[in-house]
């Protein structure tokens, strides 16, 4: 619970302050003060406790009120009974809307109407202004935001401070399932600045936890476009697509019923208008063939008549302009579509196959053909980043066909390696016989260079299946006998090695020792299948 530094803005019981000491302003000059701390703080809080009883008293049985404000929306609205000058005095809202230009007066009795703020939230409000006491640990996430909301508008800009403090404390249970809320609160009020950067922050980190939030049909359209345009996002475009016809049914006054047959025209008419700004951000070419066919099928009412003239030929809707060029997502920090590219067409080990590039008159040349950035076979879905889970551990163990990709520390270059199999430390360990020997073969590292066409890049596949990968004490992948060995806790700096030994090429020009910046461990997983297949 937070406790502000001043009697006006203590966070308390919302009615009886008996059991909360406030702190206190300790005199300037302590050293002439011959009353303790510990003292003048017991004495002050015997003085407040009787203050905030009797302002409490004030609020709920003086009979000179002079003001009523009535809160909230028929059915549910409920009259307050208040006082002049201690609302004009507590908020700078009230101190302008009581003024005589404004305020509407009934006997001697200002009348005030507050309908867009709830009889519960208001009741809090008013004995918050009365006392300065708010039960901040005793409210949920919603209840607090409604709170925020009534005192942004009244301009409590203290307890808009202590609002957001505690739900900044409190992010971590709120970030999974209520990010949309605490993030429209955000946006919406203008005092919530602490806030919007810590949301902000966060979502631009992990944007697909607003897509896996609850209440994600509360997002507005801006914000929906803002992430389908990301392409970091963790999901494959089909459940993208299956998010945002959610979204768009959340938008309509009238739920609609789960089964798309027994929808009428004027359903799939308000459906289409919600819809109609987000369909040419989802990236209809990176939707399997079969997967492609069933939603042009299920939804054809829903989409535009040039996406369905396409029909299910994907060649055509490849060469059209009419719908986003944007390459294949991928959910990462580190490294882009194109060199996501790259490291598919490694895995599928296009770099060995060569082809005839000469024309007629020329001299016979060689060249490889890589994956184009919009043409990758696979989803790569991150398992651990390590600014968010600090370590490789258990969720790395269990990955199969994972790529590990690091950032050393003060450095532009990207490390990285491929294990076709799982990281399993009982069947993967130094100076045994791998378990699947032949599919370790495939194993390979890389080094990224930061151009785009990847002419700096560096790919070492293994020499010997059995020296190609294990798990350390650190829980964290290793390959070869150093040729690359990150260590697995990202809080805690450990040096990590990179020395050429088991693979074709070394990747670094030095062996000098490094320090991990970032590091993520995806896997990767067939277009068209579940990654709940692996």
């Amino acid at each position: 619970m937070l406790l502000p530094s001043t009697p006006t803005t203590v966070v308390a019981n919302a009615i009886n302050p008996i059991n909360t000491i406030p702190i206190l302003p300790v005199p300037a000059d302590s050293s002439s003060n011959t009353m303790s701390t510990h003292a003048l703080s017991k004495v002050s809080f015997m003085l407040y406790k009787e203050l905030t009883n009797d302002l409490i008293n004030l609020l709920e049985e003086d009979d000179e009120h002079n003001v009523i404000i009535e809160a909230g929306e028929p059915p549910n609205t409920r009259k307050f009974k208040a006082h002049y000058y201690m609302l004009r005095m507590r908020s700078p809202y009230f101190k302008q809307a009581l003024s005589n230009r404004w305020a509407k007066q009934e006997n001697g009795v200002y009348i005030f109407k507050k309908p867009n703020i709830s009889p519960d939230t208001f009741d809090i409000i008013l004995r918050y202004i009365y006392t300065s006491l708010i039960n901040v640990e005793a409210l949920n996430e919603g209840e607090i935001v409604n709170i925020l909301g009534a005192a942004d508008e009244l301009c409590l800009n203290k307890l808009v401070e202590v609002l957001q403090e505690e739900l900044i404390d409190r992010k971590h249970s709120w970030m999974n399932k209520q990010s949309v809320l605490i993030y429209n609160a955000s946006q919406k009020y203008p005092t919530c600045t602490m806030l919007s950067e810590i949301t902000q922050e966060a979502l631009y980190q992990q944007p697909e936890l607003l897509l896996e939030s609850e209440d994600f049909a509360a997002l507005e359209v801006e914000t929906v476009i803002w992430l389908l345009k990301r392409d970091d996002l963790g999901m494959p475009e089909t459940d993208l697509w299956k998010r945002l016809v959610e979204w768009g049914i959340g938008q309509l006054p009238v739920p609609l019923d789960p089964d798309v047959t027994k929808w009428c025209d004027r359903d799939f008419m308000e459906l289409e208008e919600k819809l109609r700004p987000c369909i040419p951000y989802i990236r209809w070419k990176h939707i399997a063939a079969a997967d492609f066919k069933k939603q042009i099928e299920t939804y054809r009412r829903l989409l535009p008549p040039e996406l369905c003239e396409l029909g299910t030929d994907k060649s055509l809707l490849f060469n059209s302009p009419l719908y986003s060029q944007a390459p294949s997502r991928i959910q990462s920090v580190l490294i882009d579509p194109n060199q996501a590219a790259r490291i598919a067409s490694w895995i599928d080990k296009l770099d060995l196959v060569t082809y005839s590039s000469a024309e007629e008159g020329d001299a016979e040349s060689k060249t490889t053909k890589f994956y184009d950035p919009w043409n990758i076979p696979y989803h790569f879905k991150l398992v651990v980043r390590g600014s968010r889970n600090e370590k490789f551990g258990q969720h790395t163990l269990l990955s199969n066909q994972a790529v590990v990709i690091i950032r050393p520390e003060n450095s532009n270059e990207l490390l990285g390696g491929y294990n076709p199999l799982s990281w399993n430390k009982k069947s993967i360990s130094p100076n045994k016989e791998p378990q699947n020997a032949e599919l370790l073969k495939d194993s390979f590292i890389f080094s990224l260079g930061d151009d785009v066409n990847g002419k700096q890049d560096i790919i070492s596949r293994v020499i010997d299946a059995k020296d190609s990968i294990y798990c350390n004490v650190y829980c964290s992948p290793v390959f070869g006998k150093g040729d690359l060995f990150p260590k697995g806790h990202f809080e805690i700096k450990q040096p990590c090695g990179c020395k050429q030994t088991s693979y074709e090429k070394a990747l670094r020009s030095t062996s000098e020792q490094f320090y991990i910046e970032e590091f993520e461990d995806v896997i990767k997983w067939m277009m068209g299948l579940s990654c709940e297949t692996f």
